[in-house]
């Protein structure tokens, strides 16, 4: 008598956990093969917030964490207003004239980096102030 894929997932399907259990030692011991848990791959992990399996950057809605470093970063400003950007990268970053002019002459430049939200905020407010535009990040 032959059986069909069909009919043995039909059998299997009838049989109890108990049943199960014991048909999987049984073909372990004639076979000589162990039926083993599938290991989850190491690229893939689970969230500590929301518990769900991830593959690669996830953004959980369960994660409290709030950035608490932040690059504050020159990105343009007037030419007419060049002199003054020199004068206050110098001021906030205690350089020298000339490496202050090589910063603000080299945008876009990271002015400060893993400063706190209320630094950078000042920074930015004193930056834009003089007619720069700033990305805080």
């Amino acid at each position: 008598m032959s059986f069909t894929n069909d009919d043995v997932i039909d059998a299997l399907g009838n049989l109890t956990v108990v049943e199960l259990i014991a048909l999987t030692k049984k073909l372990e011991a004639q076979w000589g093969l162990k039926a083993l848990p599938q290991v989850v791959a190491p690229s893939s992990s689970f969230c500590d917030g929301c518990k769900q399996m991830i593959h690669g950057p996830h953004a959980c809605p369960g994660n409290n964490s709030a950035q608490t470093e932040f690059n504050v970063t020159l990105v343009s400003f007037p030419a007419d207003k060049k002199i003054a950007m020199i004068k206050l990268v110098r001021e906030v970053m205690g350089l020298t004239l000339v490496e202050a002019k090589t910063l603000v002459e080299t945008m876009p430049k990271m002015i400060k980096e893993g400063i706190s939200k209320e630094d950078a905020e000042a920074l930015k407010a004193k930056l834009v102030e003089v007619g720069a535009t700033v990305e805080v990040k």
